[in-house]
């Protein structure tokens, strides 16, 4: 079941595919997008149960560094 949405928002589209490697090899979440939202920008959601989504959100995050926006 799908309990949890989360999402990583990054100013790198570069990064943005790293963050999303990152994100869908640390835990079993599913890709529910990944994708330029305008120049420069980039966003990421995925979903799965609480602690997937948290463990993949920070690995994204982490993986960001100085990109990540939100």
């Amino acid at each position: 079941m799908l309990n949890a949405i989360g999402g990583v928002e990054l100013s790198s589209v570069a990064k943005g595919f790293e963050a999303a490697d990152a994100m869908l090899k640390t835990s079993a979440v599913k890709l529910l997008l990944s994708r330029s939202i305008c120049p420069g920008k980039y966003v990421i959601l995925v979903s799965g149960d609480v602690a997937a989504v948290n463990s993949a959100v920070e690995a994204g995050a982490a993986k960001a560094a100085h990109a990540l926006v939100d």
